[in-house]
């Protein structure tokens, strides 16, 4: 059976095969996200018979609002300082306190505030989206927002959302900043139902924020039971409408963070939510080297990063010694019933739930990986080095290293290299799903039951780094596919990546046609994983690293 790969459609993402990561698109003309109002300051107060409550309690912050196109909204009210309540205890890996007040100033992650909630004021007679609680981590399950989206072509009623300061100075009179610390990226877990509602987590930019501001921010799809990733700040980005309207600009890279915050928008649907944030676990990114001959975990003195992955696109960033993204994308399972994969520390992986199949595509590709994927050039916090120049790839250069297990897993299921090339040498465009010139896979193994995408070469075969691979071609979506097959399985190889590239530039795949037509482009994104069509559980990611000078 040949894998056809063929592209989908589902809950807004566009999918494609060669092991295509998603990424939440961000819509347009919805409410946008907001800024809010001084909140509440940290105060004393008892803690049941003991300690003080440095915990702040209230911070109701009423905050602006945004429409489909200039939006407005009133502008944040002080929240009165907060009284009783639990001593607030510094936890530099979960900033998620009943008391609503984070007191890790000094600890590494240098953040200090307060939790607020936010909604907003419709015209009458449309009800409030929800009523937003003075401190929304009040209760044992988290911080939370419940309430009810509307359709509302006025935008009155924008939605619903909870916020994190992550400079604040506390005291009496509170003043905010921009966040200076060393943290990029924040992991986090929801818990809950948004309602057939996407969340969007932003971080406002000043302050001192107009009535009208729009904070930068990413989309995540609307789920049922919860969502687990990673959002930094170099991810987000100002909507379209507030553009055009000039409510929201971000300067690059990093830009200007002041709060974090996590939003329900409303406007677009109807629809009943129940939202719980259970952790917020700061980033501290570690040495920003690039590791030895071809990098990876066993490169790396101390890997960081571990957990465990349940959601279908979820995905976290690890170090070890630069930062890789390890993603669950379980993109063929439409819908989803299900994929798990631990991670960490450092670049590691292992898939210990599967339950989707495929036909003529994978169920999907768990993977890690390092790069510019949809232009994010900074989705590490760490330096890439991509995207990379095409002409300035030789052969013996851009080495790597693979270690990989099956451990006994059943079905059917490849272990393979998928590399991303961009046709522009600056890499693709924002909200690219796909690459512009085309794909390159190296496969260390290869199913029975399934086959690279399109069909073998006349005379396609090679040695490479002294090991032989049949070469497959086709296309995907339009773009060019390019499969090294080995004819014998590999479990660990350091390699240098840029022989297959140099061999797929210069090779003759159809008729006049190049197994790779990316002269003028780059080397955008490097990932390695496995393509399952069923089963493979057990399959496990051992050592992944990529050297980029």
């Amino acid at each position: 059976m040949r894998s056809s790969l063929a592209p989908l459609v589902a809950s807004g993402l566009l999918l494609f095969g060669c092991a295509t990561p998603s990424t939440p698109s961000n819509q347009t003309g919805s409410a946008g996200s907001s800024q809010q109002g001084t909140a509440g300051n940290s105060s004393s107060g008892s803690a049941g018979t003991s300690g003080t409550g440095n915990t702040t309690g209230s911070g109701t912050g009423n905050t602006t609002g945004t429409g489909n196109t200039t939006g407005s909204g009133t502008a944040g009210n002080t929240g009165t300082a907060g009284t009783g309540g639990p001593a607030c205890v510094p936890n530099a890996t979960n900033l998620v306190f009943p008391g609503g007040w984070i007191c890790d100033k000094d600890t590494p992650v240098m953040i200090q505030g307060s939790w607020y909630g936010y909604g907003d004021t419709p015209t009458a007679p449309l009800a409030k989206t929800c009523t937003p609680a003075a401190n929304p981590c009040a209760g044992s399950n988290g911080c939370c927002m419940m309430g009810a989206t509307m359709v509302d072509s006025t935008y009155s009623a924008w939605g619903c959302g909870i916020g994190m300061e992550l400079a604040s100075s506390g005291g009496t009179s509170p003043t905010k900043s921009v966040y200076a610390g060393p943290s990029k990226c924040f992991n986090i877990t929801l818990t809950g139902n948004s309602g057939g509602n996407p969340v969007r987590i932003g971080f406002s930019q000043s302050p001192t924020p107009a009535a009208n501001a729009v904070s930068p921010y990413t989309e995540i799809p609307a789920f049922t039971s919860g969502w687990t990733g990673q959002v930094c700040f170099a991810d987000v980005t100002c909507p379209s409408f507030a553009v055009t309207a000039g409510t929201c600009t971000k300067t690059a890279g990093d830009g200007t963070p002041v709060d974090m915050q996590l939003q329900i928008p409303g406007g677009d649907r109807a629809g009943t939510f129940n939202v719980c944030i259970t952790k917020v676990e700061p980033v501290v990114s570690g040495s920003t080297g690039t590791g030895g001959s071809g990098g990876g975990t066993n490169a790396c003195a101390s890997p960081s990063g571990q957990g465990t992955i349940t959601a279908q696109y979820g995905d976290f960033h690890v170090m070890c010694p630069k930062e890789y993204v390890v993603q669950n994308n379980a993109w063929g399972q439409m819908p989803f019933v299900g994929q798990t994969i631990t991670y960490g520390p450092g670049a590691k992986l292992k898939v210990t739930a599967q339950a989707g199949s495929g036909t003529s595509m994978p169920a999907g590709y768990p993977s890690i990986w390092t790069g510019a994927y949809d232009s994010r050039n900074s989705n590490t916090s760490s330096p890439s080095g991509l995207p990379r120049a095409v002409s300035s790839i030789t052969a013996g250069s851009l080495m790597t290293s693979w270690t990989w297990a099956s451990n006994g897993a059943s079905g059917s299921y490849n272990a393979a290299y998928d590399v991303w090339f961009s046709t522009s040498a600056g890499g693709d465009p924002a909200n690219t799903k796909t690459p512009s010139a085309g794909f390159l896979m190296v496969w260390f193994y290869k199913p029975s039951a399934n086959s690279p995408i399109g069909s073998l070469v006349t005379n396609g075969t090679v040695t490479i780094g002294g090991k032989q691979f049949n070469i497959w071609y086709g296309t995907n979506n339009g773009k060019p596919c390019v499969s090294y097959v080995a004819q014998q399985t590999i479990n660990s190889w350091t390699f240098s990546l840029g022989d297959f590239i140099v061999d797929a530039l210069g090779r003759t795949c159809t008729g006049s046609t190049k197994c790779l037509n990316a002269a003028g482009g780059a080397l955008t994104t490097v990932f390695s994983g496995f393509e399952i069509w069923n089963g493979g559980v057990g399959l496990e990611t051992k050592d992944f690293g990529v050297t980029v000078p």
